[in-house]
């Protein structure tokens, strides 16, 4: 982990950063502000799919997401490497962006665009920035910070967030052209809230949300909101699995002083291939039952999330119902989404 060490505060992009007890206290500065007008905000009762998996996909489980009753997809997950293309994890080889321009599946922009279309549950899209953990080589936090001051310079990347900036040509695309209405930040390693807040500043002048998706360090998380333009973040998703076990989205929501809705994400049976339980993945009647549990000590909770659409078809692809009764009766993809959708939802209308 980069720690954020500064011997003055730094103006940059009209924001100041200073240290307030080891962490980044950042305040920010007097120029105007505007409220985003345009891209979809979240549901009044957000039901979110992280959907990795789907690229480039098919028209059928695209279809199923349409009829699932989930609310948000989250395309995920997606990295920057150190010549500013942008991969999928999905496709590890071949970029989706590369030179400031879309490179990638034609059809799955096609796809993507038609899940607001028609007779839908979806109104949002969003696409997950997600980083490395510590001991993976430096990928798109690590980029982040280093491209986001001008003043920098790497070779053959735009640094700063200009126009003509390498970030900027990203986020562009990402709007213009896979049309999401929020980047989500899955940071996990790097933890620079300098970077994201600069990074947030030109999603907002471009008219673009920003969400949060934690595990942990609520102080870093609570500085990007603290130095974020108003309006800009509208939703944190709160990682409930793996090495976000025993979050819960009260007490957080607490700790980051925050009105925006925190969100639970709970991993489902099928991930990392498996039927049984695995780095606290539920089955839909245990992610129920946690969902009251949460409803019960945060009365305002008004969503969910479930990762990942890649475990829901790994989960039916290895006919878990009948291999490990105990994990869930679905057989089919839309039938597993409609019992997760479910999950989340019964509680939060009760």
């Amino acid at each position: 982990m980069k720690s954020l060490l500064f011997s003055m505060p730094l103006l940059l992009s009209g924001l100041f950063f200073s240290m307030h007890n080891g962490e980044p206290a950042v305040t920010k500065a007097t120029a105007p502000t505007h409220t985003l007008s345009g891209p979809a905000s979240p549901a009044a009762i957000n039901l979110a799919m992280f959907a990795r998996g789907i690229y480039p996909g098919d028209d059928t489980l695209y279809q199923s997401l349409k009829e699932s009753g989930f609310t948000t997809i989250v395309l995920s997950s997606f990295y920057i490497r150190s010549n500013g293309d942008v991969l999928s994890g999905d496709d590890s080889k071949n970029p989706i962006i590369h030179d400031g321009k879309f490179v990638g599946d034609k059809t799955w922009l096609k796809r993507v665009a038609d899940l607001k279309k028609g007779t839908t549950s979806i109104t949002r899209i969003e696409i997950l920035m997600e980083g490395r953990w510590y001991n993976q080589p430096p990928n798109t936090y690590d980029f982040i910070q280093n491209w986001a001051a001008p003043t920098e310079t790497y070779p053959g990347i735009v640094t700063g967030t200009s126009k003509n900036s390498t970030l900027y040509n990203i986020a562009k695309i990402m709007k213009d052209e896979i049309g999401v209405d929020a980047v989500c930040i899955d940071d996990e390693s790097v933890y620079d809230a300098r970077s994201i807040v600069v990074l947030g500043e030109m999603l907002n002048n471009m008219n673009v949300h920003m969400t949060l998706c934690p595990y942990t360090k609520a102080k870093y998380w609570k500085s990007i909101l603290a130095g974020s333009q108003p309006g800009l973040i509208d939703a944190i998703y709160l990682q409930c699995y793996d090495g976000g076990t025993g979050n819960e989205p009260g007490p957080w929501k607490d700790s980051l002083s925050t009105t925006l809705p925190v969100y639970p994400i709970m991993m489902c049976r099928g991930a990392f291939s498996s039927c049984d339980t695995v780095k606290n993945s539920k089955s839909p009647g245990e992610i129920r039952a946690e969902m009251v549990r949460y409803k019960k000590a945060y009365p305002g909770m008004t969503g969910g999330a479930i990762w990942q659409l890649a475990d829901v078809r790994h989960y039916v692809h290895k006919n878990c119902a009948v291999e490990l009764p105990s994990s869930g009766t679905a057989t089919s993809i839309l039938q597993y989404l409609d019992q997760l959708k479910n999950s989340l939802q019964g509680p939060l209308q009760q």
